[in-house]
């Protein structure tokens, strides 16, 4: 039986019907949205493994792990979606993504991310700070 675990990119969706499908291999995100949402997620999973495979750059894996640990992130926020569909080989979203540190302190990361779209897959391809 399904589990009724609630996706943590906050889409109202379970897990397995969200973001999980692609997290686990079974799709691909069809926009750079759906692919950002994959991305938040995998930091709150702890899947570094996705995260490299869905990025055009090479990944520091170990910064990763480390900046995993030191930010609990609990609540992603689409704040606009700039081209990025089905269709489109470029987007661009941005977002605040609500995490704690390990003292219990919440913090807000505000991000342009750059996604492009390569042999029909998505990709991050880099990202500006906001504020």
């Amino acid at each position: 039986m399904p589990s009724k675990d609630f996706c943590p990119c906050g889409s109202g969706e379970t897990y397995e019907n969200c973001c999980g499908r692609y997290i686990e291999g079974k799709a691909l995100a069809p926009t750079a949205e759906a692919l950002m949402r994959s991305r938040f997620t995998a930091y709150v999973k702890g899947n570094v493994d996705y995260l490299v495979e869905t990025d055009f750059h090479e990944v520091d894996v170990e910064a990763t792990k480390a900046w995993m640990e030191e930010a609990r992130f609990f609540r992603l926020e689409i704040l606009k979606t700039y081209k990025g569909k089905a269709l489109d080989k470029k987007g661009r979203v941005e977002f605040k993504a609500h995490y704690r540190t390990p003292e219990g302190q919440e913090r807000v990361h505000h991000e342009l991310s750059d996604f492009e779209k390569y042999k029909g897959r998505w990709y991050y391809s880099g990202g500006l700070a906001a504020d």
